[in-house]
């Protein structure tokens, strides 16, 4: 192979590369030195245009195309196609051009043998000498002709020099002249012949040992009868010698293919193994395709195997990585088609978000804006760039709608606002007026039917509570009612300035009866463990003490309740 093609790796060139690379050398090289690379730039860029045409068929079934309906094409295909159909044209005109030459010179030599045959016939060797040396200069100057002609037309012109000599014995100094000259050739042959044998490149010495055997036959004439077998022979020991380099050569050559062919087969072997059941992330599957493409290009990086065996292994090495891109693309395939629904799901928050995102129901407004945001948390993976965006419009929209429900909450809705000035109007009242055991309940009702006030103005409430509590403080109640009275009022408290509370209170007292009905139960049962049950028994009147203690928190337990139901 050209060593300025074995120095370009055509693998990694793009495609818009690799047609410049073969108008340059169109241009600037004649057509039959193009070939080999010409060849191979071509094998690689339908390689790397068949790739491309692929990935957007997959690209458009996977959109919903029907595969029927694909098509693909690109301008610098056009333009690929367009430069070799010029290359094809270009080596057609040349491959003519060459057949008319040896056309052209098979009738050169013809004339030439003629003309010798006609000096012969003519008998006037010392007159027409001169005209034969031209003969003779001419025929090496004329270019080669076809193969099938070649044996014919070098046997009838050696045989009519021959003919030429033997006449030319008669003056034997213009024969001994040409005998010395013809020797000097051919040892000038035999010279460049033995500096072959010592050539790095075989290859390259056997085709030169080709050219001097033309050179042998076709330009050096006879010599001396005495120096003909000699030379010959020293002639034939090199080309032999030459021969056995060459043979041993490629035997090496036959052997280290063979090696490769055995090192390609378990390089197959390594890639029908290769284990990626367990990939489950984007992750593994990038360090499996780092792993397997390193695999790949050891394969390539092999040498050359047996020609004979050249479509087996590539067959091998197709199959053998068609089950990692299936299952690799079957994978890509899944995870776009879960971003895209990552993404859509993204999209569908982001409206809803838009939707609330004005509202005047702050209340369901918050919960729907708490509701979405945790499930934006939930929502699977999207590739980073669309996921920046969108998290961008996504939080400017929760942005904005909080810093108005912060505000709101600060300056209160109209609704509380209103709620304010009532207040400020029942403080006063109820400042005037005297609260009694008997209008305590209706304060409280009017306190909580109120509503809630702005944060901000909250005071309002816990004047309202100091007010009814500094009035009830000189009442005389027992302890269980004032208890009451007193849970009373922290439930108008709480429903007057944090709703929330309330439910919670409800679990609270809810826990409450059932650990007085579980311990007065309890003390009910260890009754008929206090012996003789008589009067007077300590133990007996602690128990029932306790039991009595038990059913009055029972029994507020369950009025707290009660009432707690009756104000939310």
């Amino acid at each position: 192979m050209d060593k300025e093609i074995q120095s370009v790796d055509y693998k990694t060139m793009s495609l818009e590369a690799l047609v410049d690379r073969l108008n340059t050398i169109l241009n600037e090289r004649s057509v039959q030195d193009i070939k080999e690379e010409a060849n191979v730039i071509r094998a690689s860029f339908y390689l790397k245009y068949n790739e491309q045409v692929e990935l957007a068929k997959q690209a458009f079934i996977e959109e919903g195309g029907n595969e029927i309906d694909f098509e693909y094409s690109q301008p610098i295909q056009t333009t690929f196609k367009n430069l070799w159909k010029a290359y094809v044209e270009k080596k057609n005109a040349h491959h003519q051009q060459l057949a008319q030459n040896l056309k052209d010179n098979l009738a050169k030599r013809e004339a030439i043998i003629e003309s010798i045959k006609a000096l012969i016939e003519k008998n006037d060797v010392s007159n027409s000498y001169k005209e034969f040396q031209q003969l003779q200069a001419d025929w090496k100057e004329t270019g080669p002709v076809s193969s099938e002609k070649y044996q014919e037309t070098w046997g009838n012109y050696h045989l009519y020099v021959e003919q030429f000599y033997d006449l030319l014995h008669i003056n034997n100094d213009l024969r001994t002249i040409d005998f010395k000259h013809n020797l000097e050739a051919k040892q000038q042959v035999i010279e460049k012949a033995k500096q072959l044998l010592d050539h790095a490149d075989i290859q390259f010495a056997f085709n030169e040992l080709q050219v001097l055997h033309r050179i042998w036959k076709e330009e050096t004439g006879p010599v001396a009868k005495e120096f003909r077998e000699p030379v010959w022979q020293e002639f034939s020991a090199i080309t032999n010698a030459i021969h056995d380099k060459k043979t041993a050569h490629f035997e090496e050559l036959k052997k280290e293919e063979e090696a490769n062919y055995l090192l390609k087969i378990a390089k197959i072997k390594e890639l029908e193994e290769f284990d990626f059941a367990k990939n489950k992330t984007f992750g593994d599957w990038k360090k499996s395709i780092d792993a397997f493409d390193k695999l790949k290009e050891e394969f390539l990086a092999i040498g050359k195997i047996p020609k004979n065996k050249t479509n087996q292994v590539w067959e091998g090495f197709k199959a053998s990585t068609k089950a990692f891109n299936t299952a690799k693309n079957d994978f890509f395939k899944e995870t776009k088609k879960l971003h895209n629904e990552a993404l859509d799901q993204k999209k569908a928050l982001i409206a809803e978000a838009l939707e609330w995102k004005d509202s005047n129901d702050l209340v369901n407004a918050t919960e729907a804006f708490k509701r979405i945001q945790a499930a934006w948390k939930k929502v699977g993976f999207v590739p980073r760039k669309q996921a920046d965006a969108l998290w961008k419009e996504f939080k400017s929209i929760c942005d904005a709608y909080f810093d108005r429900l912060n505000t709101a909450k600060k300056e209160g809705t109209p609704e509380q606002q209103e709620n304010y000035e009532s207040k400020v109007k029942f403080l006063e009242v109820i400042t005037a007026a005297e609260i009694t055991l008997d209008n305590v309940n209706d304060i409280l009702k009017t306190w909580i039917q109120i509503g809630t006030v702005p944060p901000q103005k909250n005071s309002v409430d816990q004047d309202i509570q100091t007010e009814i509590s500094k009035a009830l403080a000189l009442s005389e109640l027992d302890k269980a009612e004032a208890e009451f009275l007193k849970y009373q009022l922290k439930i108008a408290y709480w429903a007057a300035i944090e709703s929330k509370k309330m439910y919670d209170e409800e679990n609270h007292i809810r826990k409450d009866v059932d650990t007085a009905n579980k311990d007065l139960k309890q003390l009910e049962n260890n009754l008929g463990f206090v012996s003789g049950g008589k009067k007077g028994n300590p133990l007996l009147d602690v128990v029932m003490k306790s039991i009595e203690s038990e059913r009055v928190k029972l029994k507020l337990a369950k009025r707290k309740l009660k009432y707690l139901r009756s104000v939310k």
